[in-house]
């Protein structure tokens, strides 16, 4: 039986839902309620950020002690990925602070150089970049980032990030990965 939101239900199975992608986003708007209930019977929770135009499924949490199988995806991030994903995050944060702008860009060579200041000094910078350029590719395949066409080195973070790395723990976060680097440039 099709359903006047199947569109919706559709869409957000298949990943993010952005605002950009008007009939389903207007859909999802227009029978919110009915998506959110859809949705709530098999345990999962319509996340909407209306302000900055996205839609996502999470696992709901359940106060009883019953141990559900999880169907919304956890993945397991290695140092790398985590620690861009937190500069990322900070940067959105600095950008919207200080200008407000709906679309923040990011060069490739200002990744590398946030990065590096949270990681000890390298004996092989060039292993270092690679790792660090494998972890941009992650994150580009988690949706948190996009490269941009019209420049090999220019790159958008998505909005989504928000929803996913809280902003409450950045500096306290990045505060100890730089104490650790410093830490492990004197002893090395």
């Amino acid at each position: 039986m099709l359903r006047d939101y199947s569109l919706s239900l559709i869409t957000i199975l298949k990943g993010i839902l952005y605002d950009h992608q008007k009939l389903a986003w207007e859909n999802l708007l227009k029978y919110e309620p009915e998506v959110k209930k859809y949705f709530s019977a098999i345990g999962l929770e319509v996340y909407i950020d209306k302000s900055e135009g996205y839609a996502y499924l999470r696992q709901a949490e359940f106060e009883e002690e019953i141990e559900m199988p999880r169907l919304a995806e956890k993945r397991q991030l290695n140092f790398f990925t985590s620690l861009l994903c937190i500069v990322l995050r900070k940067y959105l944060l600095e950008k919207d602070a200080e200008a407000g702008t709906i679309r923040v860009t990011i060069s490739h060579e200002e990744i590398i150089n946030r990065m590096k200041s949270f990681l000890p000094a390298a004996p092989d910078e060039a292993k270092q970049q690679d790792k660090i350029t494998t972890a941009i590719t992650k994150v580009i395949d988690i949706g948190f980032l996009k490269k941009l066409d019209d420049n090999n080195s220019e790159y958008e973070i998505h909005r989504i990030i928000k929803g996913f790395v809280n902003a409450v723990v950045i500096d306290d976060t990045l505060k100890r990965l730089e104490l650790y680097a410093a830490e492990k440039q004197i002893t090395d």
